[in-house]
């Protein structure tokens, strides 16, 4: 067990958020139109009258010659922001493809960074790639933290449907559409709204405890053995929420019961072998709560770091049926991917990338925080070209996000076919063998974002 301690605070809207303008203002109805949470473990947080700033998508980012905050001062100011990158030029921010600018907890980092006391994300379901319903279930739920190290200027961190956006861009005159689109073009600088919000709560803080949970199957090999290949399931869900239909257990069967089970079962049929390299197996706390597990272990990790060679990652098996496909989260960012295709060939599998990188898989599992040690990671997806049923799998395969996701209804349905995940993990079983035992340690893909870290 490595302990990794967090802090919890729980938040209560007291003062409803409220926008002024020079002629008038309006009331917004707290969790159908937005939703808030604390940045810093405090008693109460506060913003009074602060000035609302349009960001754009508000990345900073040198390598793409990209700043949409130019030289404009947001301390002490709200700003409302976009959630995802740039797609509209290929040349930039990998195109179609989001990068880890595009991603929520990025932008309230850089707000924090830049001085803002508050920040609006924008929701919209194609940003997100869920409905705003995953955002409301955390309505007043406690949100978990890894200790604080530095000062956190940020008071809240909120979300806002389009609708409600919309609303407050026209309070100061403001076409919300005009403003996303001139956010597009690098020479964008951030447009003050005329409006002022105000908006409290108190916070209930305190400190727990929670732990990853770590089992090492050594390598036999004395050249190899300190190398280590790390499979990792986060084991927590979102415990009791907000009751949907009279239910307020959120289970996790899917999401990631499901994962932890193909992690067992990984470890169970490995127990007998006698990999070249050690195998990791780490179970990890609090990913639903922002990746805390893997990040306290990338930055505490309990094998040498350098000698981490790759990274496995099991969030969601496939529940519905064995298919001629599988998905790879991270397909062609490094040299995993040529292990997956020739296991994926012997068995006449295709191997696909990401069916939506747009919606940013690579950065929202706790392979991510592998990857940002330099270690090559890959997240295994489901297949949708199933061997029986085709239509009416793809079609409950598809439903899963609209209407279980961070829902009560991730239950274990009697829909399941289970014979698709045996089929995925014996495939995965000879991969994780394929590099336990080869010569080469797996490699970035030259020009990745993460190979420097390596």
């Amino acid at each position: 067990m490595q302990p990794v301690p967090i802090t919890g605070i729980r938040s209560t809207v007291t003062r409803p958020l409220q926008a002024f303008t020079k002629d008038g203002g309006a009331l917004f109805v707290e969790r159908e139109e937005w939703t808030c949470f604390a940045y810093a473990p405090k008693p109460t947080s506060r913003i009074d009258k602060a000035d609302v700033v349009f960001v754009g998508y508000g990345i900073t980012a040198p390598d793409q010659r990209w700043d949409d905050f130019k030289d404009v001062d947001v301390r002490g100011k709200v700003v409302l922001i976009m959630n995802d990158d740039p797609s509209s030029d290929p040349a930039l921010f990998a195109g179609k493809t989001r990068l880890y600018y595009g991603r929520w907890t990025y932008k309230y980092e850089e707000a924090r960074r830049r001085g803002a006391v508050g920040a609006i994300i924008i929701h919209t379901t194609p940003s997100a790639a869920y409905p705003f319903q995953v955002v409301q279930s955390n309505h007043g739920q406690e949100r978990c933290w890894l200790p604080f190290v530095d000062e956190q200027p940020l008071e809240l961190a909120m979300w806002m449907t389009e609708e409600a956006s919309r609303k407050l861009a026209a309070l100061g005159g403001r076409d919300l559409d005009v403003l996303r689109k001139a956010a597009e073009s690098r020479d964008f600088r951030p447009v003050s709204l005329d409006v002022q919000l105000s908006v409290a709560t108190s916070n209930v803080v305190r400190a727990l405890q929670s732990a990853n949970v770590v089992g090492v199957m050594k390598g036999h090999d004395p050249l190899l053995r300190d190398e280590a290949v790390v499979v990792t399931a986060h084991f927590d869900h979102l415990g009791i929420g907000t009751p949907k239909n009279g239910d307020s257990i959120y289970n996790g069967a899917l999401d990631n019961a499901s994962g932890c089970a193909g992690f067992l079962a990984l470890a169970r049929a490995l127990k007998d072998s006698k990999p070249r390299r050690s195998i990791l197996f780490l179970s990890v706390t609090a990913e639903e709560q922002g990746l805390l597990g893997s990040e306290w272990y990338a930055r505490h990790p309990t094998w040498e770091r350098r000698n981490i060679v790759a990274n496995f990652n099991f969030d969601g098996m496939n529940i519905w049926g064995r298919t001629r496909d599988l998905r790879l989260v991270g397909y062609g960012r490094s040299t995993l991917t040529e292990d997956v295709l020739a296991e994926a060939s012997t068995r006449g599998r295709k191997v696909l990338p990401d069916a939506n990188p747009e919606t940013g898989m690579f950065y929202r599992s706790d392979h991510f925080n592998f990857a940002r040690i330099g270690v090559p990671s890959v997240y295994p997806g489901s297949g949708s070209d199933f061997l029986e049923d085709g239509d009416t799998r793809r079609s409950v395969q598809r439903s899963y996000t609209a209407l279980h996701y961070h829902q009560p209804s991730d239950e274990i349905d009697a829909r399941w076919r289970l014979d698709g995940a045996v089929d995925d993990l014996r495939l995965w079983l000879a991969v994780l063998s394929r590099v336990a035992d080869a010569d080469r340690r797996p490699k970035w893909t030259k020009g990745d974002e993460f190979e420097k870290e390596r």
